[in-house]
């Protein structure tokens, strides 16, 4: 019995072990500075920090979880941000990542994922290992990594299993596989990032399509309806757990930029992306390929890799003229089309050349999904395409989304898949050594063509550098000396650019050949099995490593790494500035009582503490700024760019923020007033008007911002803030009515706004007081603050219009007047009206979206189904074995 178990556990365990114990040994050496106690400075992770602090400090301080918050561009629901949906599953994969915590953490669930796919298509554990290091090092992950997409990575992890199951479920057991794909699809979703579930859905079509018409040509459409019935199923399952997610976001969707407007006009004072319904077909491509940069998933400087100056490119400028050394060094590195990048999406020279065989030699016709569905990607991640504009107008969903190349994780699963395919393939099968050598000589053939002739088939400069120096002969076209020196700096760019791209063209051209070298070698019986497949994953690693480490590089300057920060620090990115400082010493001024808890605060969560004394200073100012926000409700705007920036949501609540999901109403008032107001202070400023003048312009210039309740204005963090008397505040009372027959007059009637005017659309009309009595005695003050609930009082001695300078989002927001629900409305396009009786009252808004209190329901109920599901299938699977067995 003993000799039986270790058996058992010899082949069927122990092999998974030793991938496990490979996968974290990969990416704790990848990521070793993390074994050393420190974590990878990530941009995203900065500015998910600083949108995030008012819910964060909120759970800290009140042990709640606030669904919205009133840190960026003047409240947005708080699940598009930080929301915890806890379900068993997805419990279970977070208890792992404590265990092995990102970024080595995420660099093992993408090797994991993909080697459980691989294991699913009955690949060899030996050889799945080498597939998923393949996948786990694509500089695609790294590149998501480094920049902090965490959810992304999350996302992208578990496709592969996802796509596994799949397979699984068609071709060997539909109930194991419906199970695998509950458990997966569960995990996928939880991460929350919709753009990447949209692009699985292509994926899934394509293999779903190529098994129907198997189906249709073996005659075994029953056993095929059955299967993807139980995978649906299984899909449907998954679904659950994290539902609330998909039905949050489908709510708030309908509300952001992605939604439909009520404006017909369109009018921009800062770039504008709004469109129908929809995102801007150009916003959607800022960051797709221009043409040929496709090839960087082979030759990864095909167009310079990361953003930056040829200057960092000393080696190259040895050779330019000294006249033009200098202004050369400052010229980008990257030419892509690309609106910026952190470098190429390389997915490994062998492992190209290995899908390329895989797509020639594999037979099992799965292969042809993973070429048609990864044709598609490589056409929509072209900016310049008929393609990718006719799916933005015409296929659903897909102008939901920007940054189309990413879809490009389907071919990097594709090519990964197919090349470790190609070798199972190898080692099973008799291989036509004739056609191996024609592919071979065929690849080899193209590298060497784009060698010798890269200016026939690349371009060097793009569209705008073409532009910028056809400009630039224009302006000088009666000056031949200056139009020679012109001529001899494009030319000297040009020969730099090329020489960059040749050279990373050689390098994988050498993989490639030492590719074929092994495969040779192989064929030969020079080389067993085992001893192909360990320098086989060797070169993969050095060829992968190597492109990976231009983007991460693990350096230090000093004794200080240059993208690693300790835990403390990563955690708390900021320091307040001589502006936020500034604005603490005014609020405890103007509040006498906001000292007093601060104090008690410090007291009570500094009690007993070890931190060193810098980084107890730290805490203490976050103890401060924590207070001030949850006793107070001011807006502060930061120049000279308020919406690409979440610094000061870590201090305060804000006019801008750092999102990819804006209420359209916001954005819209960003494009048609907001935009303006900024620029008109900015030039304000640069006047450098006297304190009168300031305080005029503040009052008669900038009405949109001063409903909004701008208090504080900051031009330089160094310096003390702008001090805006004339913000409007929490709420007002209105005196005069402008009563608008749709949004477009609404927009446009805050042209000139004043405190005691209010904006309404007639669909309201019902709503509002009967008579307006203007009164100069009525009260209204907020009692208390928290991000999904405010408290006001009031007193009037007549019906009034109050104006609430907080956001209008009426799914989930419900108002209360003495503990009695009633009905408010939209008031100066984007912000909150109510009537409010004579009298004295108390008055309630309460952030209470029944989509997520519904799916919270859902959720739990869905955790229990896919428990009982997977013990129902353990069961069915164990009894199938022991009715075989006896028989």
């Amino acid at each position: 019995m003993n000799r039986l178990n270790f058996s058992f556990i010899k082949k069927n365990v122990l092999p998974h072990i030793i991938a496990i114990l490979i996968f974290i040994g990969i990416s704790s050496a990848f990521f070793y500075p993390q074994m050393l106690g420190y974590q990878l400075h990530q941009s995203d992770n900065t500015n998910y920090l600083g949108m995030s602090k008012e819910i964060r400090d909120a759970r800290e301080i009140y042990q709640i979880d606030p669904l919205w918050t009133n840190a960026m561009f003047g409240g947005m629901p708080a699940y598009q941000i930080s929301m915890r949906n806890p379900n068993v599953i997805n419990t279970v994969k977070n208890y792992i990542l404590k265990l092995i915590p990102r970024p080595i953490g995420y660099m093992f669930f993408l090797m994991a994922g993909f080697y459980i796919m691989l294991l699913c298509f009955r690949v060899d554990f030996k050889i799945a290992i080498i597939g998923a290091i393949a996948f786990g090092l694509s500089s695609y992950n790294i590149l998501y990594l480094v920049g902090g997409h965490n959810t992304k990575i999350h996302a992208i992890s578990f496709i592969p299993p996802i796509i596994g199951s799949i397979y699984y479920g068609y071709r060997r057991n539909y109930f194991t596989g419906s199970a695998l794909l509950a458990i997966f699809v569960c995990l996928h979703i939880s991460a929350n990032h919709l753009q990447m579930t949209y692009y699985l859905l292509y994926m899934i079509s394509g293999i779903a399509l190529v098994e129907f018409v198997i189906a249709l040509k073996e005659k075994v459409m029953p056993a095929f309806m059955k299967a993807s019935l139980f995978l649906l199923l299984g899909g449907m399952l998954g679904l659950l757990p994290p539902v609330t997610n998909i039905m949050v976001t489908k709510e708030y969707s309908n509300y952001t930029t992605r939604g439909e407007s009520e404006l017909t006009l369109k009018k921009s004072t800062s770039g504008s992306s709004l469109a129908d319904n929809a995102l801007d077909k150009d916003y959607i491509k800022q960051y797709s390929f221009g043409h040929g940069e496709i090839w960087s998933l082979v030759i990864p400087n095909v167009k310079g890799g990361a953003m930056g100056v040829l200057g960092q490119e000393k080696e190259y400028l040895k050779d330019v003229s000294p006249s033009l050394r200098e202004s050369i060094s400052r010229y980008p590195k990257y030419w892509g089309e690309q609106y910026a990048t952190g470098g190429a999406f390389y997915f490994g020279a062998s492992i190209f050349l290995l899908f390329i065989f895989g797509a020639f030699f594999v037979k099992d016709k799965i292969k042809w999904a993973f070429l048609g569905v990864s044709l598609l990607a490589i056409l929509l991640s072209w900016k310049f395409s008929i393609v990718t504009d006719f799916f933005i107008d015409h296929i659903p969903l897909y102008n939901k989304f920007r940054d189309t190349k990413m879809m490009l994780i389907l071919v990097q699963i594709s090519f990964s898949l197919l090349a470790i395919l190609f070798i199972n393939h190898l080692f099973l099968n008799q291989i036509n050594n004739k056609k191996l050598i024609k592919i071979s000589a065929g690849v080899a053939g193209i590298l060497l063509i784009f060698y010798l002739f890269p200016r026939l088939f690349f371009d060097f400069f793009n569209r705008n550098e073409y532009s910028y120096f056809e400009d630039l002969k224009q302006n000088y076209s009666g000056n031949p000396g200056a139009l020679l020196q012109i001529g001899d700096m494009q030319q000297a760019i040009e020969n730099i650019r090329v020489s960059i791209f040749k050279e990373d063209l050689l390098r994988s051209f050498l993989f490639i050949g030492i590719t074929v070298l092994l495969i040779y070698l192989y064929l030969k019986k020079r080389l067993k099995s085992l001893q192909f497949i360990l320098v086989l994953g060797i070169i993969i690693i050095i060829d992968l490593w190597g492109v990976d480490r231009r983007y991460l590089r693990n350096e230090k300057k000093g004794n200080k790494y240059t993208e690693w920060v300790k835990p403390y620090n990563y955690l708390n990115p900021h320091q307040p500035a001589q502006a936020d400082i500034t604005i603490l010493g005014i609020e405890i001024d103007q509040q006498k009582e906001l000292n007093t808890k601060i104090e008690k605060a410090l007291n009570h969560r500094l009690k007993s503490t070890s931190k060193l004394s810098a980084e107890l200073e730290n805490e203490r100012n976050n103890i401060r700024f924590a207070e001030l926000n949850f006793n107070s409700n001011y807006r502060v705007l930061s120049l000279p760019d308020p919406f690409n920036e979440s610094r000061t949501s870590y201090y305060h609540k804000s006019i801008g923020g750092y999102h990819g999901a804006k209420l359209r109403r916001y954005q819209e008032l960003i494009e048609f007033w907001l935009g303006a107001e900024i620029k008109s202070i900015i030039e304000k400023l640069n006047q450098q008007p006297s304190g009168q003048e300031m305080e005029l312009f503040l009052k008669k210039q900038i009405p949109v911002l001063n409903m909004l309740n701008t208090k504080y204005i900051i031009f330089n963090p160094q310096a003390a803030p702008l001090i805006n008397h004339h913000a409007y505040g929490n709420a007002w009372f209105a005196d005069n009515l402008i009563m608008a027959d749709n949004a477009d007059q609404e927009m446009f009637a805050l042209d000139g706004l004043n405190k005691k005017t209010a904006i309404i659309q007639k669909k309201y009309s019902h709503l509002l007081p009967n008579n307006v009595i203007p009164d100069t005695t009525s009260v209204i003050t907020m009692l208390e603050y928290k991000p999904d609930h405010l408290t006001y009082q009031s007193e009037t001695k007549h019906d009034r219009l109050a104006v609430f300078s907080e956001i209008f989002y009426d799914a989930g927001w419900n108002a209360y007047i003495d503990g009695n629900p009633v009905e408010y409305y939209g008031v100066n396009y984007v912000l909150r009206g109510l009537t409010i009786p004579a009298g004295e009252h108390k008055i309630e808004f309460k952030f209470e979206p029944q989509t997520y209190y519904m799916g919270r329901n859902i959720s739990a109920a869905g955790s229990i189904l896919i428990l009982l599901y997977v013990l129902i299938v353990l069961f069915i699977n164990k009894k199938s074995k022991t009715i075989e067995s006896v028989e």
